[in-house]
């Protein structure tokens, strides 16, 4: 019986037969069409405004003419659509409209519909703007609801840098107030950059007085740095907003919180862009395959990185210790000039307390003439063994052992095209196994060797070359998953450790 009820009713959902009140609703005058009885049964507020306080002086041929200029159409529509049907149909966008008028004409029935719908389509893209709706208008019971999405969503919510982008300033202080969120401290930093650089340009312009600087002034003493790896707080070292002395500070109590020997080159404000690091790489198919290397490694922030061909000449110890680190690519099928000499000085160079990025394949590669010899080899200092060259059908990143390693920040993907070359063993020399293949070969480790100053070696087990250079070569990773990232961060923790 209900049921056909309804059915009945909805044939008069804004249907003028019959009708005796007329909405004229908005700045463009749209017109509803509805019936005193109904909303006076559904509502107190229109059963005062319609009998009580009756608006008889807009009666005219028996109907009543109401003008709302200040009412969205759209929610009025919705609001008649309920006062028949028991339903509604609206927008996710208008939903916030919707509730406010439900408010205002005392419906609480249409108020839970309204927060129910909101429950079920909340999600990353519009809980803050639910959130901040919520804050203005005292709505507490979806501050709750929506509190609880962002602290379960918060890193997920985070990982997307406009994610603040066109909330206001009161609500991101809101958010930021709310305990465990537990998104990571750098991507809130992120959002918070990328809000105030978009409130800049579209707010301010040109206008001098007003900077980033200024527009982050009230969030960035909440910024918690301890919270941070060393890789964060390069990156924030990019930005200029942090005095230096700041993130000295910050990193250097994160090396004794980690027993870790941190070479102090933000003293004195140092930056990463500033650091020297030397590519000392095997040039078969010519300089363009180093050029495209250097590029990616230089992706992190480190701009200056010069390239020497270890196949024509070996650099020396000298000319390597003007260096804050070192990048180590051999080549199949070209030999190095002196892989002994070579060795002899890359093992110094670490000794020094410098840092070291090598490329296994094939400087680990069982073959005299392109497998580094000498010290470094000798001595122990890669976190890797000598072994054969393994060729395996396409591969991807496996387990990641340490996933709070600094060089797997902002790393969850990475594939190669084909198949891939690496150093065929699991002996990874006393070393860290910070990840590995899909199939368990290790793909990245580290080693510092006990008993000195020594410098960190990073040992990556793969290709370098990504499809961005080379797309006929199956063995590249691809450009789309964070080969990049691995390398930039690889170089920017030898240089911080």
């Amino acid at each position: 019986m209900t049921e056909q009820i309804e059915e009945i009713l909805k044939k008069y959902v804004n249907n003028k037969d019959l009708a005796d009140v007329k909405f004229i609703v908005g700045k463009n005058e749209d017109v509803y069409y509805g019936h005193k009885l109904l909303l006076g049964l559904v509502s107190e507020f229109w059963f005062n405004k319609l009998y009580c306080e009756g608006w008889k002086e807009k009666q005219a041929k028996g109907q009543m003419t109401i003008k709302l200029p200040e009412l969205d159409p759209s929610p009025f529509g919705s609001f008649l659509e309920y006062v028949y049907t028991r339903r509604i149909s609206i927008k996710n966008s208008q939903v916030f409209e919707l509730w406010k008028v439900a408010d205002e004409y005392g419906i609480p029935q249409l108020k839970k519909q309204c927060a129910d719908m909101f429950e079920k389509k909340l999600n990353g893209s519009n809980v803050l703007n639910f959130y901040e709706f919520g804050i203005k208008n005292g709505i507490e019971e979806w501050n709750k609801v929506t509190k609880k999405f962002l602290v379960e969503n918060t890193k997920t919510i985070f990982t997307k840098v406009n994610c603040l982008e066109g909330v206001q300033l009161e609500t991101i202080q809101e958010v930021l107030k709310i305990e465990r969120l537990l998104a990571r401290e750098i991507d809130i930093f992120k959002a918070l950059h990328h809000w105030a650089t978009k409130r800049k340009e579209t707010t301010y312009g040109n206008d001098e007085k007003v900077t980033i600087k200024s527009l982050l002034k009230d969030f960035l003493p909440s910024i918690r740095l301890d919270l941070m790896s060393f890789v964060d707080i390069a990156e924030l070292e990019k930005t200029g907003l942090f005095p230096p002395e700041l993130l000295f500070d910050t990193i250097t109590s994160l090396a004794n919180k980690h027993r870790i020997t941190f070479r102090p080159y933000s003293r004195g404000g140092a930056q990463l862009s500033d650091m020297k690091v030397l590519l000392c790489g095997g040039a078969r198919g010519g300089m363009p395959r180093l050029e495209h290397l250097k590029e990616s490694f230089t992706s992190g922030g480190i701009c200056n990185i010069d390239i020497v061909d270890i196949n024509d000449s070996t650099p020396t110890f000298e000319t390597m210790n003007k260096y804050d680190a070192i990048i180590l690519r051999s080549r199949r099928g070209v030999s190095i000039s002196n892989n002994h000499t070579l060795g002899n000085n890359l093992g110094r160079f670490v000794e020094t307390g410098k840092g070291l990025v090598v490329i296994a394949i094939n400087s680990l590669i069982d073959n005299e003439s392109y497998q580094i010899k000498g010290k470094l080899l000798d001595e122990g200092f890669i976190p890797l063994v000598v072994g054969e060259r393994v060729s395996h059908e396409e591969r991807e990143l496996g387990e990641i052992h340490l996933p709070d390693h600094p060089i797997m920040n902002g790393v969850s993907t990475f594939k190669t095209k084909d198949y891939t070359h690496i150093i065929g063993t699991h002996d990874i020399n006393g070393g860290k196994l910070i990840a590995s293949w899909n199939n368990g070969f290790p793909l990245i480790t580290e080693k510092k060797k006990e008993g000195g100053n020594y410098g960190t070696v990073v040992c990556l087990n793969f290709h370098p070359m990504s499809t961005r250079m080379t797309m006929d070569c199956g063995k590249a990773w691809l450009q789309e998953t964070d080969g990049e990232k691995i390398l930039s961060n690889s170089l920017k923790y030898v240089i911080l450790y």
